[in-house]
């Protein structure tokens, strides 16, 4: 009598075993990972590192930056805080009753060494007059308001040259917008002397950005 024996079916189940997904969470430094990888702790990546998916930011939502410090540690920045830390702040400062119209030095108590502070806008409340100053009736006046530097502190300064309120006893009104900006988002060049020569046409020696 002949024996018959089974083929052995161990290939089968290998097959069907490699052929089974593998759905795990990966730890590290953790027993309870909640991603497909977690690393509780530092993280050195010496090369590229790029994320492929990611979510477009809607109207209704709040951006947060992530910032690199000089020590290497990551910190978030969230831009929506109206109280909190921001890239940049806008400020407008209400002037009351000055010199007439003259502003020479108000103090914002800014530190300079931590921020820049911009002047975007300027508006005085009150109708003008050319004062009896030397060459007046034949000038126009134009405003102007700056903002400069002074003992480490960012000063504001606005004016209209030859000119002055009608009414001295009004209480006139400076309305001054501000754009200020971390040094930590902006970079300084410093400033660039510019000799005309008496010429109304000129160009850098070299772009300050190529």
């Amino acid at each position: 009598m002949k024996s018959y024996k089974a083929p052995a079916a161990i290939p089968v189940i290998c097959f069907l075993i490699l052929s089974i997904p593998v759905i795990a969470q990966v730890g590290i430094n953790t027993n309870n990972p909640r991603t497909s990888l977690e690393v509780a702790g530092d993280m050195n990546v010496s090369s590229a590192l790029e994320i492929i998916d990611y979510s477009t930011l809607q109207e209704v939502e709040s951006s947060t930056f992530l910032i690199q410090e000089a020590d290497n540690s990551i910190k978030s920045l969230d831009v929506s805080n109206p109280t909190g830390v921001a890239l940049a702040y806008i400020q407008e400062y209400i002037i009351e009753e000055p010199n007439l119209d003259w502003v020479k030095e108000f103090d914002t108590q800014i530190d300079a060494n931590d921020y820049v502070v911009i002047v975007t806008s300027a508006s005085f409340n009150q109708e003008l007059d050319l004062t009896n100053n030397p060459g007046a009736a034949d000038n126009a006046s134009l405003p102007f308001a700056s903002a400069f530097v002074k003992n480490g502190t960012w000063r504001l300064v606005a004016d209209y040259p030859q000119a002055a309120s009608i009414d001295e006893t009004a209480v006139g009104v400076w309305t001054i917008s501000t754009l200020i900006f971390s040094n930590d988002v902006s970079k300084q060049f410093g400033t660039v002397d510019v000799p005309m020569a008496g010429s109304t046409t000129g160009a850098a020696v070299s772009p300050i950005i190529n």
